[in-house]
């Protein structure tokens, strides 16, 4: 079984206090980190003020999001190197570049970083195409060198991940987000793998699993994994600020969320999108906690 470290990131790029950057106190109440086998971090400072959206970069919350980020890889990035394995709980999906560039300014000579990045949602806007400005509609953007320069600026010379090592799996938003512009997994070169709900219906979650898992393979190769909640149905798991139908269901999640948490390549994970205010009795916390424990089994 794999010895996570658990770190709180408190974040909620709209700004606000509450919701979603009270998940984190919220999945530990119920059980999380036992459920991990996971160690204790310190969590970590980063909540996001301001609901003020900036008018060069487009994003909401700007000096709380520059201020996360920092933290976030600073500390990732220490934790990876002290050998640790790091389970991040947020929060929303701003809290991914941070992480996503600590675990690549922690890898070993040699290695290279993948990113599968299970959401709902493709997070492919900028600061331009985003409906409101929050940062975690451009999270995998931003990731990939594409998103506001004031963001991405704080990555590193180069973007964490490159698009030849990206896996997207469950999203089902694409109608809506070309629409408004976004990117497209094909605007990337090369192509973004995309492997969409219609997908995991078609092909089913276990080889969806491992097709995610061969965009990341290879000699030297470590990914992250980022789990966003909304990638389940609403009906499934309401307590997510954006939900939609037509999501994943906790037995689908399951198959496809344990061959890539056992996989031997896995340099840490992210969970992001739980909000404790919209769940009653703490029932969607406590089926996440009970999916976890399985997994790590």
């Amino acid at each position: 079984m794999k010895r996570f470290t658990f770190a709180g990131a408190p974040a909620d790029s709209c700004g606000k206090p509450g919701g979603r950057e009270h998940g984190p106190d919220a999945l530990r109440d119920v059980g999380l980190m036992a459920a991990m086998n996971s160690g204790h971090a310190k969590d970590l400072d980063t909540l996001m003020r301001g609901t003020r959206r900036d008018g060069a970069s487009g994003l909401m919350a700007l000096e709380g999001i520059i201020e996360a980020t920092l933290v976030l890889r600073r500390r990732l990035g220490q934790l990876i190197e002290e050998g640790m394995m790091p389970f991040v709980a947020g929060g929303c999906s701003a809290i991914a570049p941070g992480a996503v560039a600590g675990a690549r300014d922690g890898l070993a000579p040699g290695e290279s970083l993948g990113l599968i990045y299970v959401s709902g949602h493709m997070d492919l806007y900028d600061g331009d195409t985003s409906p409101d400005g929050h940062g975690d509609d451009m999270a995998l953007t931003t990731l990939l060198g594409r998103g506001p320069r004031a963001w991405g600026a704080l990555l590193g010379d180069a973007a964490p991940v490159k698009p030849e090592n990206v896996a997207m799996v469950g999203f089902r938003d694409r109608e809506e987000a070309e629409q408004l512009g976004a990117l497209m997994p094909e605007d990337f070169q090369p192509h973004l793998a995309a492997f969409d709900l219609e997908y995991i219906r078609s092909h089913g979650a276990a080889a969806t699993a491992r097709a995610a898992l061969g965009r990341v393979a290879g000699p030297g190769a470590r990914f992250w994994l980022h789990l966003d909640v909304d990638v389940f149905d609403e009906l499934v798991f309401p307590a997510a600020n954006h939900q939609m139908p037509g999501g994943l269901d906790w037995d689908d999640a399951g198959t496809l969320l344990r061959p890539l948490i056992t996989a031997p390549a896995l340099i840490g994970l992210s969970l992001s999108g739980y909000n404790p205010e919209k769940d009653q009795g703490a029932s969607c916390g406590l089926h996440l906690v009970d999916m976890f424990r399985s997994l790590s089994r």
